[in-house]
């Protein structure tokens, strides 16, 4: 009788709490790649919200917008990310923001895309 009691308790104790843990850590596992995998990378995003305007190598298609040059970049100092991550969301001069096509996160990536690009020359 003792033996059936000390097993009961060792599964309330020790077995139930590890499976629940389990289940729970790999949820979170899964929540996690789940959102990550929903980011798209720069240059898809690039080619999807940006390049209707900007084509290869940063170039304007519209007359009276900015290149994404390195050198254009620094002259109106927003040669980083931060400044691009802002442009892309609210927009700026002729462009408008883009905040409601780009998902959390995108428009960090994006910037950093846009600066890693620039800083190659558009290769």
């Amino acid at each position: 009788m003792g033996g059936i009691n000390q097993m009961k308790i060792f599964k309330f104790l020790f077995v139930i709490p590890a499976i629940t843990l389990i289940i729970i850590l790999q949820t979170s596992l899964q929540n996690r790649y789940l959102m990550a995998s929903d980011i798209r990378d720069g240059e898809t995003i690039f080619r999807n919200v940006c390049a209707g305007c900007h084509l290869r190598g940063g170039s304007v298609v519209l007359k009276g917008s900015k290149s994404l040059k390195l050198s254009d970049l620094e002259k109106r100092g927003i040669a980083d990310v931060s400044s691009i991550t802002k442009i892309a969301n609210d927009g700026i001069g002729f462009m408008k923001g883009y905040k409601n096509k780009l998902k959390d996160g995108e428009d960090k990536v994006l910037a950093q895309w846009i600066i890693q690009n620039a800083e190659k020359g558009w290769e």
